[in-house]
């Protein structure tokens, strides 16, 4: 907005000369309409009182109209002249009724000055110059007014209309004062011709001004153009980028998760295969079941989906079986406390984001602490869901965060969350997530997933 305030004020400021110039015109032209209406009938009082009249309309044309029915319609009539060039219309049919208005007006009060002087003319030239009208149009109309213009001027149109020439009211002066009169006349010609002539260059100048501002700003529009197209081309990059990191960690989360039970599963038959073989078998089965479960978390990462158990059950019952899954196939001990409702309570971003966490726990602590025991807890306290996921596992005293639990953190950093781990006694994972509560959370009984 103070750009554009900025811009109207530079127009104001360039037009401010062309605009003084133009009321000039229309200044001089009122007293020369004035001076050469004196002169033709002040020269005619004095024909009728020196008894000469007579001889005076015997060798005039016409026989002038009364001298104050004359004076007083130039008067109104270059009074509507002046109000229709400082009348602002749209382009079209207004506009050129309007411009024909006052070229009538023009032409009669050239007449009413035996032709003598037609700078009034000019003032409809210049005002056509500032007005927005295509280069068709104003060509055609320029043409009109200008043949107009030429005719008055070259007073061929005194061969059909008939009119007192002013040399007819001038011969009743004295030759000294002919001479100055007809000099004043010639003088305020001359002036009006150069006052429009400097608005012509003001205004020449103002378009150039305009024609320079315009490539300026194309300049500038082409090379807001090429950094678009750079810092497009830029996000695309960044977009690949973003989708290979979400798909690799989804491809983390859900491969990593799986393999991680396997393993542990098929380290824990091989250790039972001579002692227990029944046990053994079992074990196996619950390893078909996370390798399938595997398997379709593969797919759905591949076609960019949400979590696998997510899209077939609500967040509580997921992870409920994500756990019970992960107990069967490594036999770990799994205590499992949630106070939080967990169903139809959060967005999807936040549903997949806590899921993911307690996933990623829960990996971490089987693939690197071969855990006895492993406890985890999700509560609330004020409008954040805390996720504690602690084993007794050997821990990891020089703990570095490496691929799961960076993408674990930047999935939390893109909710505002926070992601804390400690490896000095066992492993401990503390994970908080604002949640934007958009129904009533209750709290539920307490739920205990023992083996």
């Amino acid at each position: 907005m103070k750009k554009t305030d900025g811009n109207n004020e530079k127009i104001k400021k360039d037009y401010r000369l062309p605009d003084m110039l133009i009321n000039l015109m229309m200044h001089l032209n009122f007293w020369m309409l004035l001076f050469i209406l004196f002169i033709m009938y002040h020269a005619l009082w004095g024909y009728v009182q020196e008894g000469s009249a007579l001889s005076f309309l015997m060798n005039s044309r016409y026989i002038p109209e009364r001298p104050f029915e004359s004076i007083l319609s130039a008067g109104l009539l270059y009074a509507c002249l002046i109000l229709l060039l400082t009348t602002e219309t749209d382009p079209g049919i207004h506009f050129l009724l309007k411009l024909l208005a006052e070229t009538i007006i023009v032409i009669v009060l050239s007449r009413i000055m035996s032709f003598c002087y037609m700078g009034m003319f000019l003032m409809i030239i210049a005002n056509l110059i500032r007005r927005p009208i295509d280069r068709w149009n104003r060509n055609i109309i320029f043409v009109l007014v200008g043949l107009c213009y030429f005719l008055l001027e070259s007073q061929i149109l005194s061969v059909w209309i008939p009119v007192t020439s002013l040399s007819d009211y001038l011969n009743y002066y004295r030759s000294d004062y002919s001479k100055i009169f007809q000099g004043i006349i010639n003088v305020g010609r001359l002036m009006n011709v150069f006052l429009f002539m400097c608005y012509m260059f003001f205004m020449v100048r103002i378009q150039m001004s305009e024609n320079e501002r315009i490539l300026s700003l194309n300049e500038q529009l082409r090379d807001a153009n090429a950094k678009l197209e750079e810092y497009s081309e830029k996000s695309a990059l960044m977009a690949q980028t973003s989708e290979r990191n979400r798909l690799a960690r989804e491809i983390h989360d859900t491969i990593g998760h799986s393999l991680t039970g396997i393993v542990t599963g098929i380290e824990a038959c091989i250790m039972l295969f001579d002692t227990n073989r029944d046990l053994v078998k079992e074990q196996l089965i619950a390893i078909s079941e996370v390798a399938h479960r595997g398997m379709e978390d593969v797919r759905r990462s591949v076609r960019a989906l949400k979590p696998d158990g997510l899209e077939s059950m609500p967040l509580d019952l997921a992870i409920e079986q994500m756990i019970d899954e992960m107990r069967r196939s490594t036999g770990i001990r799994f205590h499992y406390n949630c106070s939080v409702k967990l169903r139809n309570t959060f967005g999807e971003d936040e549903g997949e984001a806590l899921y993911r966490t307690v996933q990623e726990g829960i990996t971490n602590s089987v693939r690197h602490g071969k855990p006895e025991d492993i406890w985890i807890l999700i509560n609330k306290i004020e409008d954040k869901i805390n996720i504690i996921i602690r084993d007794n596992g050997s821990g990891c005293p020089d703990l570095t965060k490496g691929f799961g639990l960076s993408h674990m953190e930047e999935r939390l950093e893109m909710l505002d969350g926070k992601l804390f781990c400690d490896g000095k006694n066992g492993f401990l994972l503390h994970a908080e997530i604002p949640i934007r509560w958009g129904t009533e959370v209750s709290w539920s009984d307490d739920q205990n997933i023992d083996s």
